[in-house]
């Protein structure tokens, strides 16, 4: 697939106004005004809503052989495989490369049975690295915040996330890959050191012929990264706020989504890139358009669950995003084995009302329709 095509025009997108990112954007351009922009029709379009169209796959330990096949039936594209590294701590330079430790999907192993297997269905992949840091503890994982003292501390860690990232863009080469990620959420090395990422991205290209994106973090990350013109996709982890409070409405949702639309549209505008969202995802839960980026482990006690929301969380995303010329797609985070899927408020939309609407809009729907998916 050459999705190259979707940066050579952009056309003027839906209006809206930057507001509730907690931050101000010195280089924002008033957005060009656009008839359509106080509404966003709940009606799928004629065809899927964008290219690509891709779920994480995440597996403890070798799915069952039908979990592939459900996927292309729901309409998705690629399957997107996370590979870890493991650094100890956020000021260690020192990048520890495992190809055979974590979960199958995670492992050199799985990850090239899952290729093929998606290669026989006619599905793509999307190899997604990332970096563990120390234990399951989210005070002890915030890899956005590795950084060092001295020049010779950070030249260190230089080294070793190229030697580490340098592994995957042989497997991704290997595997026939779609897309290569060079990194994911490390905003203080990403947006204080871009030339790195730069050198880094050319030496990946010696090695693998794909596409390149990095994964930056949906608040105030992605805009201020310098090296977006030496990738292919503006990469975004795309857990935007939408709402304050409960059971907000399918139309305040849409608004958000506008507003949001506008501020990806300049940095796509500034750059000449297209938009790829490298992680996309709601909780079947209360929170899960006032802060969608909590995880499960941060609940305390019992939270009850809310698949409607969940559902309507992903239809203001896909109606409003829909067919947008500088928009290449999304990655659903994500898709368990049925063996492992009993989440009833986590991330994972399998089994919930919001499996349909991902099939609605990742299906050629062959004609438009009305509201029929369930809330």
């Amino acid at each position: 697939m050459d999705l190259n095509r979707l940066c050579s025009l952009c056309v003027v997108c839906l209006l809206g106004t930057l507001v509730g990112l907690g931050c101000a954007d010195p280089d924002r351009a008033t957005p060009a005004p656009d008839p359509a922009a106080t509404a966003t029709p709940d009606t799928a379009a004629d065809g899927p809503a964008f290219p690509v169209r891709s779920v994480t796959v995440d597996a403890r330990r070798p799915p069952e052989p039908t979990l592939l096949p459900r996927l292309r039936e729901l309409g998705v594209t690629h399957i997107t495989l996370c590979a870890f590294g493991w650094q100890e701590a956020t000021d260690d330079p020192r990048v520890r490369i495992d190809t055979s430790d974590g979960w199958y999907s995670e492992s050199h192993r799985g990850i090239r049975a899952l290729a093929r297997q998606a290669d026989t269905l006619g599905m793509d992949v999307i190899l997604k690295p990332h970096i563990w840091i120390g234990g399951y503890d989210e005070e002890d994982m915030n890899r956005s915040e590795i950084g060092f003292d001295t020049e010779a501390q950070w030249a260190r860690w230089e080294r070793s996330y190229r030697r580490f990232l340098m592994v995957y863009a042989r497997l991704a080469r290997e595997i026939d890959a779609d897309v290569l990620v060079l990194g994911t959420e490390l905003t203080s090395v990403a947006t204080a050191r871009p030339d790195y990422w730069r050198r880094l991205a050319d030496a990946a290209r010696t090695v693998y012929d794909g596409e390149l994106t990095y994964a930056a973090n949906w608040h105030e990350e992605y805009r201020k990264i310098g090296f977006w013109d030496a990738l292919d996709y503006v990469g975004v982890q795309a857990y935007f706020p939408l709402a304050e409070g409960d059971e907000p409405s399918l139309d305040a949702l849409q608004a958000r989504w506008r507003e949001h639309r506008a501020t990806l549209r300049q940095v796509h505008e500034r750059t000449g890139t297209p938009v790829l969202f490298t992680e996309i995802g709601y909780r079947s839960a209360p929170s899960a358009a006032e802060t969608p980026w909590r995880w499960p482990e941060d609940d305390d006690g019992a939270v009850p669950p809310d698949s409607t929301l969940q559902a309507r969380c992903y239809r203001a995303f896909l109606s409003t995003m829909r067919d947008t010329p500088w928009f290449a797609g999304a990655i659903v985070w994500k898709w368990h084995p049925a063996a492992d899927d009993n989440r009833p408020t986590a991330f994972t939309p399998q089994g919930k009302p919001a499996e349909a609407v991902l099939r609605r809009w990742f299906t050629d729907a062959g004609e438009k329709r009305t509201r029929t998916t369930p809330e």
